[in-house]
């Protein structure tokens, strides 16, 4: 598997897990991503002795089990490297996008 192939497996496969909003690129000087040629991918970065996984976490999971999680579903991908997980940032309530866009209740609608 090639380094672009495997950093956007492992984005996919930590996006999947329920605990996980998004992924974070980080901050500060220290920018957690995987750079290639034309694009990088954020929240994944590939060292040769770690995995390095950055998360926005959602709301009510305790912060082990978000981590837990990844691993879990990060593990299988990457033959044995440890997994670093980073819990860079909480998503509260308010800023989760709605199920459904807005749009007519269907209330008072005449049913056919």
């Amino acid at each position: 598997m090639s380094e672009a192939e495997l950093a956007d497996a492992i984005a996919a496969a930590a996006v999947a897990c329920p605990a996980v909003a998004s992924l974070s690129r980080g901050s500060g000087l220290r920018n957690v991503a995987t750079y290639l040629p034309g694009r990088r991918v954020d929240g994944v970065r590939i060292e040769p002795s770690r995995v390095l996984v950055s998360v926005v976490a959602v709301q009510g999971v305790p912060i082990i089990a978000i981590a837990d999680q990844v691993r879990r579903a990060v593990e299988p991908l990457v033959a044995g490297q440890p997994v670093d997980v980073h819990i860079a940032d909480l998503q509260l309530p308010e800023e989760q996008p709605p199920a459904l866009p807005p749009g007519p209740s269907g209330v008072g609608v005449a049913q056919a």
